[in-house]
């Protein structure tokens, strides 16, 4: 039998129901979810009960008690996986991306040289990835000194990629006992079937509830169509650190644009901006340059009282300083396409990696430079 149909088989014994939906193999994008009929909006499509899920409590007091509370539900899931592999979930294992698959998409397994010519969001992400795995890694390594850090890593990975949101009472009385906050990073649950769902920045609509996961259509489908959900409204940036891919068209797409932005202001004036809080965090999305970066350059176009006031009061410079504001800003996203294009060469001339690993990095890069080129034919015209 195919994999994928006794994977199907396999989930709904588990009482995973599913309404004329399956997996299937698209041709050059890998395995999806695929309409086996004509669906209209609003259908119920897949249902995943409670006790199909594997959540923080299904983990076997084995692991879970030799583990401490910093160790994140991610870290919790990726040592169950790696050490609690019986037959009965043979299935599921078998339909899971391989750790060849992670390595190519994956920057976190990506050569170092690559990992440095990162977009800077992108690479902050990565870094605080790295943080996540290694916290992890320094508890169960000790709890666990046979595992090797190569097959936790890959689990983690698993994990981080495949789990859904999820929160339950017993989650919610454990940290209010140990007054530890609720982390969004540990509210995760492994959904199976509903995790071969890819991404679009619009997808059918994914509601949890204590009795389960339901998955209904957004929209009416097509027989044959593949159907998709939507992770979050993330920028390509985050797509790609967290989850190894990038969208050709992404609506919520965005560049943070500090590195181009702060080197423009004076010690003192640095200081002013963060006073007044907004020191940073600038971005360009499809549409414009965001509010924050607009104020913040305001500065150097007037004197520094004025603008406090103008802050602090709500802005009635705005027009007045419009073009001067345009000028910098214009100035500034010129300089940051050329340090795109030498971005984009260096790669190119990088012998490091998989071809595939560096074509994504240039196709990201790439990406940036057309949101750059945008806003700069905007607000030239």
């Amino acid at each position: 039998m195919d994999i994928h149909k006794e994977f199907t088989t396999w989930a709904l014994a588990q009482g995973v129901t599913l309404n004329g939906i399956a997996p299937h193999m698209f041709p050059g994008r890998g395995l999806g979810i695929l309409a086996e009929k004509t669906l209209e909006a609003g259908e119920e499509i897949l249902h995943a009960p409670t006790p199909a899920l594997r959540t923080a409590q299904t983990v076997p007091r084995s692991i879970s008690k030799l583990l401490g509370p910093t160790t994140s539900v991610n870290g919790l899931l990726a040592t169950e996986l790696a050490l609690n592999t019986p037959e009965t979930r043979a299935p599921w294992r078998a339909v899971l991306p391989t750790r060849a698959s992670f390595e190519e998409c994956m920057p976190v397994l990506w050569h170092a040289s690559l990992q440095a010519l990162l977009p800077p969001s992108a690479a902050q992400l990565l870094e605080n990835q790295k943080s996540k795995i290694s916290a992890d890694w320094s508890a169960v390594s000790i709890a666990f000194p046979t595992l090797s850090y190569e097959l936790y890593l890959y689990n983690w990975l698993l994990v981080s990629t495949r789990t859904f949101f999820y929160t339950s009472s017993r989650s919610a009385k454990s940290r209010t006992k140990t007054k530890k906050p609720l982390c969004r990073d540990d509210c995760l649950a492994l959904v199976p079937l509903a995790d071969n769902f890819n991404h679009a920045d619009v997808g059918c609509e994914v509601m949890f509830s204590p009795a389960g996961y339901r998955i209904c259509t957004d929209r009416r489908v097509a027989r044959g169509e593949e159907i998709y959900i939507s992770y979050g409204n993330h920028s390509n940036d985050f797509l790609l650190a967290e989850y190894g891919f990038l969208l050709e068209e992404n609506r919520w797409d965005e560049i943070r644009l500090d590195e181009m932005i702060l080197p423009l202001f004076s010690e003192a004036q640095t200081q002013v901006l963060n006073d007044a809080g907004f020191l940073g965090k600038f971005v360009l999305d499809r549409d414009t340059v965001c509010y924050r970066t607009q104020v913040a350059l305001r500065l150097l176009c007037m004197p520094v009282g004025r603008w406090q006031r103008s802050v602090a009061n709500g802005s009635e410079d705005e027009d007045k300083y419009r073009l001067a504001v345009d000028k910098i800003l214009l100035k500034a996203l010129k300089l940051a396409v050329g340090s795109v294009d030498e971005k984009i060469k260096q790669v190119a001339v990088l012998d490091r990696g998989l071809a595939s690993q560096r074509g994504t990095l240039s196709r990201r890069w790439t990406q940036i430079r057309q949101l750059l080129t945008s806003c700069i034919s905007r607000i030239e015209s």
